[in-house]
């Protein structure tokens, strides 16, 4: 029978785009631990190279390192990243497992629209617009059926409002959601840690589609630098001490993240941790916070929407720091009723061992007020998502997306 080590620590590396040399880069700071008899490093990298895709067994300095040639594989397809958690599983057992999407937030260029498009022939497509998605927020999706269901859309228009189904995140949300389900199938227990190496990946819709199947999140609400997680000080970290607790390693990654970038002299960088065992309270916050609203409506609208130009956004105005809108706008409203439900909120997602965010930190002007997690808080002069109610919180959250109807109302 084969030994169990503590941990299977696999990076899936998306990288066969612009970010190519940043994947070589990040493989030398992995190369400076390795894996161990306690620790398997695992990575699979697609780059932009002639080598294709491979997956590799990393060992300290590369030296006797295990290689597979995949050839030519499609990173964006989910069935790729399955099929390397199964082999990650069956190769290599351990105890706990985490999970790295890797794609520092910005794979797409108009080239891979324009082939994608012609491909799906889409209606309505010209190289204009192929210019304008591939610097819009929808250049960070990871997976290629994601854009290839946006292409197919009538218009335009719905194309470019269409990331908003996932939040405006780097990984369409459903789909992720379904390649977790699979991990843990495979698994056969429940993923220990979901790591997302990508921008604006903290979002409460995103961590409630990961609940089911994850035990811990640790991603960035705000853009990731170019240079993504520090991989030589985490690794070196859970090779150091493979007994850690879970929630302990993640409130250190957290941690040596921003210690990482003020030792480079970098600001605005921004991690978080979340428990997901706790995303059922922390839900029914927003859920009386968003039928009090509704009481209120429409003569909280002004002062809803003062609080989302006086409150931290990212995403270009889709997401908004769930603690930060809320203090803003307890400071406007005057009924007791509504404010208590505001105050339940911040009290919910305060960064707090005890609560769904375990660990917060930043660097950088803005973030003092942010509690570290996003929402989807579209704003009046833009319209709501048609696909948000996909979302298994929208389904389950009733209050929060008749909220936002209402609040366009």
């Amino acid at each position: 029978m084969q030994t169990k080590a503590k941990w299977t620590y696999m990076v899936y590396m998306a990288g066969d785009n612009n970010l190519s040399t940043a994947g070589d880069e990040d493989l030398k700071e992995m190369r400076q631990v390795g894996s161990s008899s306690e620790v398997n490093v695992l990575v699979q990298f697609d780059n932009a190279g002639i080598e294709g895709t491979r997956r590799f067994y990393i060992q300290r300095g590369g030296i006797n390192e295990k290689v597979e040639c995949l050839g030519k594989t499609d990173s964006g397809d989910p069935l790729v990243l399955e099929n390397f958690i199964a082999w990650s599983c069956k190769h290599y057992p351990a105890e706990r497992y985490a999970l790295i999407l890797w794609n520092h937030g910005g794979g797409w260029k108009p080239g891979d629209f324009d082939r994608l498009a012609r491909y799906e022939r889409t209606r309505n497509w010209n190289v204009r617009e192929a210019n304008f998605l591939s610097a819009s927020e929808l250049k960070r999706t990871l997976f290629n059926t994601t854009i290839s269901n946006i292409l197919n859309l009538d218009l335009p228009e719905l194309r470019e409002i269409c990331i908003d189904d996932g939040s405006g995140h780097s990984l369409d949300t459903i789909e992720l959601g379904k390649v977790l389900a699979y991990a843990k199938e495979i698994i056969g227990q429940t993923l220990d840690i979901l790591g997302m190496d990508a921008c604006l990946m903290s979002n409460f819709e995103v961590a409630y589609q990961a609940a089911p199947y994850v035990k811990y999140i640790v991603a960035s609400e705000a853009n990731e630098p170019n240079e993504g997680w520090p991989y030589e000080a985490i690794l070196d970290m859970l090779s150091k001490n493979p007994e850690i607790a879970t929630p302990d390693i993640c409130c250190e990654i957290v941690k040596v993240y921003t210690e990482t970038y003020k030792k480079w002299g970098r600001s605005n960088v921004t991690q978080s941790a979340f428990d997901l065992s706790r995303v059922k309270d922390t839900t029914k916050s927003l859920d009386s916070l968003a039928k009090a609203l509704i009481d209120k409506m429409p003569d909280v609208i002004n002062n809803m929407q003062r609080a989302q130009n006086k409150s931290k956004s990212f995403c270009t105005y889709t997401l908004w720091d769930v603690s930060h809108f809320c203090k803003v706008l307890s400071g406007l409203i005057q009924d007791d009723n509504l404010n208590q439900a505001i105050q339940k909120v911040i009290t919910e997602f305060e960064p707090n061992s005890e609560k769904f965010i375990i660990a917060e930190s930043h660097l950088g002007n803005g973030y003092d007020q942010c509690c570290g997690a996003s929402i989807y808080l579209i704003p009046p002069l833009l319209p709501v998502s048609e696909y948000y109610a996909d979302l298994e919180f929208a389904k389950n959250c009733k209050s929060w997306p008749l909220m936002l109807q209402k609040y366009h109302d």
